[in-house]
C-alpha cells in the first residue's frame, strides 16, 4: 500500500484516518489540491429550476449539494432559509458562506448534529481553509455518508441530482443517452433512495425540457420511452420530483398514466403536442 504525503492537503475531521502502519510506503509531494470554480452564469432556464427547486426546500431541512450548473444556481437562492442541514457526497465551494450566513447550521439533525458530512470536498481556496481541522465539517467513507438507510434516518431529506433523459414512465437517465457514455452515476441513486424513504423528504431530478441541435431543432429531454442501451439510473419505482424550467412534476404515487399527463405538462410547449401523440400511439389510448 503506497501513501501519497502532501503537505498542502487540508486536515479534515471525521472517519477518513488509517495508521502509519497500515502503509508499505510513502511518496512526499507538495503540490495545491486541485479547486473546483462554480458556474457564476446560469442561464434563464436553469435558474428557473432553481427558483422551483428552492420553493420545495423549508427551513430545517437536510440537504444535498450537488456539483453543475442548476444545483450551484440552488445553493445561491438559499439565503432566505435557515437551519439547513448537510449530508452530502461533495462538498461545494459555497458551503462556507451558507454557514456564515446561518442558512446551514445542520441543528436540526438528529445524527452528526451541528455537523456538515460528506465524502469528498472540491472547491476554492475558501473552502479547504474552512474545512480545515473544523468539527463541523467531516468527511467519511462513501460507504456511511451515501448509505441510504443512513440517509433515510433524517427526517425531511431533499436530495437534488441532474438527469439528462426521463421517459413518460419516470425512468430517469443521468449516465448516457443510448450506448454514448456521459457521466458515472456516481451517489445519485443512493440519496434518492435515502430521500424518498425519508419522513417527508423530497427527492428531486432536476433536467433541461429540450436541447437545441445543430440544426436548430429541438430535442426533448422527456421522452415516451428511453432509447436502447439507455443506462436507468433511478428506476419509475423511485422517481419523485421531476423538475424543469416548466415546472414541477411529483410522480410518487402516480398511475402511469398520471405519470405521463404530469410529465408531458412540464415538457417544452413546442414539443408537448408530438409527445402525447406518441404516448397515444404506443403506450396509453386514453391519454
Amino acid at each position: 500500500v503506497i501513501a501519497e504525503v502532501n503537505d498542502q492537503m487540508p486536515v479534515v475531521f471525521g472517519d477518513n484516518w488509517m495508521h502509519i502502519s497500515e502503509f508499505d510506503y510513502f511518496v512526499e509531494h507538495s503540490f495545491a489540491p486541485p479547486k473546483y470554480a462554480p458556474n457564476v452564469n446560469p442561464t434563464e432556464e436553469e435558474m428557473t429550476i432553481a427558483h422551483y427547486v428552492t420553493e420545495l426546500i423549508k427551513d430545517g431541512d437536510t440537504i444535498q449539494m450537488g456539483i453543475g450548473a442548476i444545483s450551484e444556481a440552488t445553493t445561491s437562492l438559499l439565503n432566505d432559509k435557515h437551519d439547513l442541514g448537510i449530508i452530502t457526497e461533495m462538498m461545494v465551494p459555497s458551503l462556507p458562506d451558507l454557514v456564515e450566513k446561518g442558512v446551514i447550521t445542520n441543528k436540526r439533525k438528529p445524527l452528526h448534529t451541528g455537523t456538515s458530512l460528506a465524502c469528498f470536498a472540491i472547491g476554492d481556496e475558501k473552502l479547504y481553509d474552512y474545512i480545515t481541522e473544523n468539527v463541523a465539517a467531516q468527511i467519511y467513507p462513501g460507504s456511511y455518508t451515501n448509505n441510504p438507510h443512513f440517509i433515510a434516518r433524517h427526517p425531511n431529506v431533499v436530495s437534488m441530482n441532474n438527469a439528462v433523459m426521463i421517459d413518460l414512465t419516470g425512468q430517469i437517465a443521468s449516465e448516457g443517452i443510448g450506448h454514448r457514455m456521459i457521466s458515472g452515476v456516481g451517489g445519485q441513486f443512493d440519496f434518492q433512495l435515502g430521500a424518498f424513504w425519508s419522513e417527508g423528504g423530497r427527492a428531486c431530478t432536476l433536467i433541461k425540457s429540450a436541447k437545441k441541435m445543430a440544426d436548430g431543432t429541438l430535442s426533448s429531454a422527456i421522452v415516451p420511452q428511453l432509447p436502447p442501451g439507455t443506462p436507468v439510473s433511478v428506476p419509475r419505482t423511485f422517481a419523485d420530483y421531476i423538475i424543469t424550467e416548466y415546472g414541477v412534476a411529483n410522480l410518487r404515487y402516480k398511475s402511469l398514466i398520471e405519470r405521463a399527463e404530469a410529465l408531458i405538462a412540464i415538457a417544452h410547449p413546442d414539443l408537448r403536442a408530438e409527445l402525447r401523440e406518441a404516448a397515444r400511439k404506443n403506450l396509453y389510448p386514453n391519454l
